[in-house]
């Protein structure tokens, strides 16, 4: 505001109509307070503007050691939470797999360069190589999963490369199925592997907890 007076002193402005905003003094703010119920409340009466407003009144608060603990410090506003959709599925397949083996017990590790699966899990007994599928496509009563890259042509996954498919489909059920169950297939219809369903919500199915992988 200095600076902006002196410019208008050297170009001749006049500025005599302009009001300098209130000063904030302890007794302002603790007034303020006191008939507030939250922050933006108090920098209203106080007539602060700015986006830091709230933060300079809190601040100015603690220093003059105010009591505003009946303050709320968000809006009081409801808001909606929000509700998973199958459309996010694809992204958040890898997510919620490592959840569920993290769950589980187990210890989950990503690869950090580019490879054919998408976990490590140490089950106890070994290593296990995981991709991730997910599904939003239906085939009459039951779910399709594609088990193949689609890059150029579609390339079925290698036992060498994987050891099981962590699947969820649209319905955010879950399947563990070794790739020798499926192997060379390039896609599958769920409703014939129900067998390999786990619990979304995981239970201790062996001593210990760990989930049963069939071989």
């Amino acid at each position: 505001m200095r600076s902006l007076r002196s410019h208008a002193d050297r170009l001749g402005v006049d500025y005599s109509h302009l009001t300098r905003s209130p000063r904030l003094t302890e007794d302002r703010l603790k007034a303020a307070v006191a008939v507030s119920r939250e922050w933006p409340d108090v920098v209203r009466k106080l007539q602060i503007d700015g986006v830091s407003a709230v933060t300079a009144a809190k601040g100015h608060a603690a220093r003059f050691g105010i009591d505003v603990s009946h303050l709320e410090s968000r809006s009081t506003v409801e808001v909606s939470a929000p509700r998973p959709e199958a459309v996010n599925l694809s992204r958040a397949g890898s997510l919620l797999a490592a959840s569920w083996f993290t769950l589980c017990g187990l210890h989950v590790a990503w690869p950090l360069e580019p490879a054919r699966y998408d976990l490590l899990v140490d089950t106890g007994n070994g290593t296990r190589r995981v991709q991730v599928k997910t599904t939003t496509s239906r085939a009459g009563v039951t779910w399709k999963v594609y088990l193949s890259t689609s890059r150029g042509q579609r390339r079925t996954y290698d036992p060498d490369e994987i050891d099981d498919f962590f699947i969820i489909d649209g319905s955010f059920a879950y399947y563990l199925i070794p790739v020798a169950v499926v192997g060379g297939l390039q896609a599958i219809h769920l409703s014939s592997y129900d067998r390999y369903r786990v619990p979304a919500l995981p239970t201790p199915v062996e001593r210990g907890g760990q989930p049963v992988i069939h071989r």
